[in-house]
Order: C-alpha cells, then structure tokens, then sequence
C-alpha cells in the first residue's frame, strides 16, 4: 500500500500584531530581528516607523491608506511600525484606517501596532483590535517580565544563534547580573563570544566583563528594612513606582533577592569556617557581586525571619492578584509588617 505524502503547513505570521506588556526591551530585540527579516527577505520593500502623537497624524494616515488601498497587483512590500497608536480616536481618520486594517488585513502589508503603556481595553480603538484579535484577524502579543530560568533559556538561544555557547554556571550568573534588560543582555551575549571566539564563555569571563544590572532600589529597599528604617523603604518604593515599575515586577525583584539571602544565610549557618564572597559566589553559583550585597544585608536577617519575609512577600503577590486595592497601598500595608524585624545574629560572614 503506497504510503500517504504528508505535506507540512507553514503557518504564516499574522500580517497585523499588536505588541504590548513590561517588557519593552525585549519587545525592542523580537522588533529588531523582525524587520531584520524582512529587509533580508525583500530588499527592496519599504519599512516604516512612526511614534504616533497629534503632529504625524496627516503623515501616517497617508503611509496607511496608500499601503491598505494599493492595488495588489503593483503593491510592493511594506512594513509599518506605529508606536502608541492607540491613543489615537476610534473614528479619526488613523483610527479608521487602523480598523480597516485589522478587519481586512492587506497582502502586502506588516502593519505592527507597539504599546508602551497600559492599554484600556474599554476604549473604542482597542476594543476593535481585540475583537479583531478574536475573529483570528489580529494577533496580540503581551511581552511580560521573564523569570531567571526563562531569561537562561533566551541567552542559551541567542548564543547558539551566534555560533557561541554558555557554560551553564556562566548562563546563570549573566541572567542574575543582567535581569531582564534585553537590550543589554543582548549586547553582553555578543561582546562574550567575540571575547571567548571559538570557545565556551565561563563565569570568569562575566566577572571579567560584565557590570551587574540589577536593581540598585532592591538592594535599597532591603537594606532599609534591615535597618528598620521604614522612611526609606517607603521613598524607594515611591520611587520605583514613580518610574513605572510595575507591582508584580516589583514583586519578583524583591523575591529573587530574598531567595539569595536564603541560600547565602543557609550556607553560612551549615558551617563555622568564615567564608569570603567569592568563594560564597562559586559555591552557590551566584554573581560575586550580588553574594557580596547580600552580605551585607545578612546581619539583619536569621533564617526564620528570611521565611516570614518571603511568606509575607507571597501573601502580598496574592492580595495584587486577587484584591482592587490600589498596589501602592498594599505595598504600604507590607512594609509596615516589616517594621517588626530587628537585627540577627551569629551572622558568621567575612566580606
């Protein structure tokens, strides 16, 4: 009996997306190889970039209709990118286009629609996109904070797209060093493997190379607390949410470093020889620079009360989810819990 061909569907990217989430700099680098793609694909087509606001209305809305309402056959290739268009009125002439768009979505257009800020989904615009979106039209992709494990992933990927590879020691400590700056993630990876060349990137070279990223007001934030100096804390989250971090952001730095002071405070309690921050750093695989933080925090912070913190930190994470209290306030709840701690001690530590 002649076996059946099987014929392999390629399914084709969505030729309208809309882009948005907290985490725009890893929306930068996923935009960046997209039109990368494309200019390699079609050379000659055109690509455009607009950051919508009231003076470039006339302009984009001429860039649209002249992609959306091109005869087919003598259209070329075009690739259109608007930033914060959504501010932009449901029955203005961008707002209409943009619907035309989404609802008869053209052969030979890319349109991709990035939102830098939190969309309202009520208002007339988006809500066209999204029922866009749910008719199969539209495809909407929400780019969110990456766990440390998801941010290993990402960097393992792109060095095998560079013909590099990672230790995984080294893959875990550029993650912690770098977070989820993309950009920069980016730029390390690429400055590792033209350092190493053929050969496997270590953790020395991180050490070597690489300038921790990681936030300054987290380590702020802990020292505050250490020190029951709750004005502080308080300045540092006002300060945070001043820069548009948002809560669960927040709440994942905040954990991460409590999980550090966890292992840092286990391993100096499960033995009397005084360890130096490097050596720390390599036994738990841990940037040297993040270990030598915590270690300064440690004094603050015995075992029980490392659990309680990240008891109370889960308990706060629930109430975001599941509560419509303003996060400011229930930030201000959780650290007024956090005014109880006082110092610990038999730190045991040598910095």
């Amino acid at each position: 009996m002649p076996t059946k061909k099987t014929t392999k569907t390629i399914v084709k990217p969505a030729s309208v997306q809309l882009w948005y989430g907290e985490n725009q700099s890893l929306l930068a680098i996923e935009l960046s190889k997209w039109l990368g793609l494309f200019r390699a694909k079609y050379p000659a087509a055109l690509v455009r970039q607009f950051v919508y606001n009231e003076v470039n209305q006339s302009e984009l809305a001429a860039a649209l209709h002249q992609s959306i309402n091109s005869n087919s056959f003598f259209a070329s290739k075009t690739f259109i990118v608007i930033t914060d268009c959504l501010a932009a009125e449901a029955k203005s002439e961008v707002g209409k286009l943009i619907e035309k768009a989404c609802s008869q979505p053209p052969a030979d257009l890319i349109l991709v629609l990035i939102e830098t800020k939190k969309i309202a989904w009520s208002k007339p615009l988006p809500k066209i996109i999204k029922k866009s979106a749910e008719a199969g039209a539209v495809k909407l992709k929400e780019y969110l904070e990456l766990p440390l494990v998801e941010i290993e992933r990402w960097i393992v990927t792109q060095a095998k797209e560079r013909n590099g590879k990672f230790a995984p020691q080294a893959t875990r400590i550029l993650a912690q060093a770098v977070g989820n700056d993309f950009i920069a993630l980016d730029n390390e990876i690429a400055k590792l493997i033209a350092w190493r060349g053929d050969e496997e990137v270590r953790s020395a070279d991180i050490d070597l190379l690489v300038t921790p990223k990681l936030t300054e007001d987290v380590f702020a934030f802990i020292d505050a607390v250490g020190r029951r100096d709750m004005r502080a804390a308080q300045e540092t989250l006002n300060r945070q949410f001043a820069q548009g971090v948002s809560p669960q952001s927040l709440i994942g730095l905040l954990a991460w470093h409590v999980r550090v002071l966890a292992m840092v405070r286990q391993s100096l309690d499960s033995t009397d020889k005084r360890l130096a921050a490097r050596e720390l750093a390599e036994n738990l695989g841990l940037h040297p620079f993040v270990v030598t933080k915590a270690l300064q925090q440690i004094p603050y912070y015995s075992a029980e009360r490392v659990a309680w913190l990240y008891g109370e930190l889960s308990s706060l994470d629930v109430k975001l989810k599941s509560t419509r209290t303003e996060p400011e306030v229930l930030f201000s709840l959780f650290l007024s819990k956090l005014s109880v701690l006082k110092p610990a001690t038999g730190s045991g530590l040598d910095i």
